[in-house]
């Protein structure tokens, strides 16, 4: 399926292989797991398949193998309305494989990756016609080809929304050409030690950032802004499984960016999307159409708490 998208996006396609258990395991210890789930993950997966969901029209740019777990990833894309004439086979490579320890107690989770064999998508390999039409990019590492469309979006004035999957050191170039960066805690205390959520967020603001956040997990997610710092709390659900709740969260806020929404209604309902996603095991599985997370942020409406 070929179409003219609001939003594309670069990055990682994988699949995950998630395993419930009682607590996480000591070592050399046999386990007998709770549940299974074999299910498409990754970062620009997640996030393009959350926006579509909800009703955008989504495009990936991306490498697959051309083993059959390429072939699930591509027929799960398009079964999603993702656009996947973009997304690349390598001959005799193997695709990007996960396996996530969900723990049955919290819904954290710890995860095992074998990278993909393949060769990472290279300049030659994209045009600027590939965001004709777009209104968001969506980037989750600095590589030649992510920084070259970033620099074709920034000259489109198409909106660069950043998911990291890298440390700062290496995202740090493709920082000056991001709009939207969204940053999982994790990250934002590894980059700056000690610092509380809202700093980081100024940080990246005053970097350059139209809108910076820092996602905090069930304690929400800190927000600066033109406007000012917030801290937009998260909304509660029975947490099964916390995987893919920030790429929920990615899509749901491209998804609002589209919309021209202001910033405390784009934030709360990527919250509320984010944490629908929680409600069941894997990255995909409980993602909401848009009257879904409606009718949720209605019974369950919350207010931001301001930080200034």
């Amino acid at each position: 399926m070929t179409t003219t998208p609001d939003i594309v996006g670069i990055g990682v396609c994988t699949v995950d292989h998630l395993v419930t258990v009682p607590r996480m395991p000591h070592r050399n210890e046999n386990m007998q797991a709770l549940n299974y789930l074999r299910q498409p993950g990754g970062l620009a997966s997640c996030s393009l398949v959350a926006a579509a969901r909800l009703g955008a029209k989504t495009k990936i740019i991306s490498r697959i193998g051309d083993d059959a777990l390429g072939e699930y990833i591509r027929s799960d894309l398009q079964r999603e309305g993702v656009d996947v004439s973009l997304l690349l086979e390598e001959a005799g490579s193997e695709s990007h494989v996960s396996v996530i320890l969900v723990d049955e107690q919290s819904g954290d989770r710890s995860i095992i990756t074998r990278p993909p064999t393949g060769a990472s998508i290279s300049p030659a390999e994209i045009k600027r016609a590939d965001l004709d039409g777009a209104q968001v990019l969506f980037v989750d590492n600095s590589t030649p080809a992510t920084l070259q469309l970033a620099a074709w979006a920034r000259e489109a004035g198409i909106k660069v929304v950043l998911d990291p999957a890298r440390p700062y050191a290496e995202i740090k170039p493709l920082l000056e050409l991001v709009d939207v960066p969204i940053v999982p805690e994790q990250w934002a205390q590894a980059w700056l030690p000690g610092q509380p959520p809202e700093a980081v967020a100024q940080r990246l603001f005053d970097a350059g950032a139209e809108i910076a956040i820092v996602t905090l997990g069930e304690r929400g997610a800190a927000v600066c802004w033109d406007q000012g710092l917030q801290r937009f709390p998260a909304y509660p659900v029975e947490v099964v499984d916390t995987t893919g709740a920030g790429d929920a969260y990615h899509g749901a806020f491209m998804y609002a960016l589209l919309q021209g929404w202001d910033l405390p209604r784009m934030a709360k309902f990527a919250s509320a999307v984010g944490s629908l996603n929680c409600r069941a095991m894997g990255g995909r599985s409980a993602l909401p159409t848009r009257s879904e997370v409606e009718r949720f942020m209605r019974r369950s409406e919350i207010g931001p708490d301001r930080r200034s």
